[in-house]
């Protein structure tokens, strides 16, 4: 998921609770939270103006506020409702960015509730975060997309611990759904699941994992949401904390185009972590690869040039998290030069699928036949990376025309019959973006033509780039 937007025309709404006028519901860390994220919206270009800044902060922490350079408003429920309706509807813009660290939970009718600063255990003031989607999505609201950050946990808290059978709560007011919005909600914690404290480093878990996938982005704005979410679940696997973030992704328009993706990041998959500081110059082989995968069972990505280099197995990797949610059934990643390919597949469905024990009586292959009979509901995808030898595979593939989609890198043609994507250079914008991101903005427009020349030079392949740049970092920067 890559949305187009200017900060100029970005907007955000940041919101840091941890002072309640219920006293026995404060907490600690939110406010630095909110804060950090402010900042970052800052550093990315968006106009302090843009910002509407809400803190509830512990006595301790008051001296955040005044080291802030924007202004801090209250977080209670009648501010926050105000600034929704009353200055953010009235703005046109590409995007808004909502960051909520707070209490939340999750009402008797299972909706996600923010609970406000002001919020009181006879009063429990909160804001309805499904009617504050549809209100984003909908011809009442002018700036076109959304991009929802929520540490707040999602328990249910029973009316018998005090919670009234009725929540009430701010209902935001809706109209006719907008045909050219999408929205990501990335969430701390499933439903059930209490998001963790850090309370040594005074920081939710979740928020600092969002803070260094977003560091990670190096940069891009707005960032990729889907790689963001990809890493912050990674984090979140080494840990104990029996709390899995998630995401909902919602796609307006065009009526067959309409989207909605729900929790994809509890998908079982064992997709490798890319090794690429930025994916550049290969939108459209991602379009038409996912467009070859659902037409046929089989795709090769193969390598034009024959000399490897050119990110085949960077593209498979990019496609299978941004298409994760396509394969309900999961995401297997498989390496013909590690351990044998059907011990691979078998150990893949020991790890992540329930009620799944292969007959130890059972042969390899009976195992693998295993696989395919009892695997995981849905579509799956299957990818074998760095294929030497059709050999080495041809005894592993699914039946033709079952729910399984195979994915095959290699870098030259080895006996395969499948439909092909050929990979080769960049283009020279691409590979000079590339450079860019690698050595710097400032490197790049004092020594334009050289740069340009260094990707000529290069060939304009990636490995040729990234090696110039690990030069150029060994060599304190001395190019030529």
């Amino acid at each position: 998921m890559q949305l187009t937007a200017k900060p100029e025309r970005t907007y955000g709404l940041v919101v840091g609770i941890e002072k309640y006028h219920e006293t026995a519901w404060n907490t600690g860390g939110q406010a630095q939270d909110a804060l950090r994220f402010a900042r970052w919206l800052c550093e990315c270009g968006v106009p302090p103006e843009n910002i509407r800044l809400c803190l509830s902060p512990l006595a301790e922490n008051h001296h955040l506020l005044g080291e802030c350079e924007l202004k801090v408003e209250s977080a209670t429920e009648e501010n926050l409702y105000d600034i929704v309706t009353n200055f953010l509807s009235q703005k046109a813009g590409d995007l808004l960015y909502i960051f909520w660290a707070g209490h939340g939970l999750i009402s008797a009718e299972r909706e996600r509730r923010l609970i406000c600063a002001d919020a009181t255990i006879n009063n429990w003031l909160n804001l309805d975060l499904n009617s504050f989607l549809l209100l984003l999505s909908s011809d009442r609201f002018n700036i076109r997309h959304h991009i929802c950050i929520i540490d707040a946990c999602a328990n249910y808290f029973l009316e018998t611990q005090g919670r009234p059978t009725n929540l009430g709560g701010r209902i935001f007011p809706s109209g006719k759904p907008r045909t050219d919005s999408q929205q990501f909600v990335l969430l701390a914690a499933r439903e059930g699941e209490i998001a963790k404290i850090n309370t040594a480093e005074k920081t939710g878990y979740f928020s600092q994992a969002v803070r260094e996938a977003l560091t990670q982005a190096n940069g891009s704005f707005p960032p990729d949401m889907l790689a963001v979410a990809a890493q912050v679940k990674q984090q979140f696997q080494t840990l104990d904390k029996k709390q899995l973030p998630t995401y909902f992704y919602y796609r307006n328009g065009d009526g067959d185009q309409e989207e909605y993706h729900y929790n994809p990041l509890d998908i079982p998959h064992n997709i490798q972590p890319s090794n690429a500081i930025k994916f550049v110059g290969r939108d459209e082989k991602i379009v038409e690869l996912h467009q070859l995968l659902q037409e046929n069972d089989v795709v090769v990505v193969s390598d034009e040039t024959g000399e490897g280099g050119v990110g085949k197995t960077e593209l498979a990797i990019q496609y299978s998290w941004q298409h994760l949610a396509d394969y309900p059934g999961g995401c297997c990643w498989l390496n013909p030069q590690g351990v044998e390919l059907g011990t691979q597949l078998v150990e893949f469905g020991v790890v992540n699928f329930s009620n799944f024990h292969p007959p130890q009586e059972l042969t390899l292959n009976g195992k693998v036949a295993y696989c395919w009979r009892n695997w995981q509901a849905g579509k799956a995808l299957l990818v074998f990376d760095d294929v030497k030898d059709w050999k080495q595979i041809k005894d592993y593939l699914p039946a033709k025309g079952s729910r399984f989609k195979v994915l095959i890198t290699t870098r030259q043609n080895t006996g395969l019959i499948y439909p092909y994507l050929q990979l080769g250079e960049l283009s020279p914008d691409a590979a000079l973006e590339l450079l860019t991101k690698l050595l710097g903005n400032e490197y790049v427009q004092q020594e334009t033509e050289t740069a340009k020349k260094i990707c000529e030079l290069m060939g304009y392949i990636p490995i040729g780039l990234y090696q110039v740049a690990a030069y150029s970092r060994k060599s304190r920067g001395v190019l030529c």
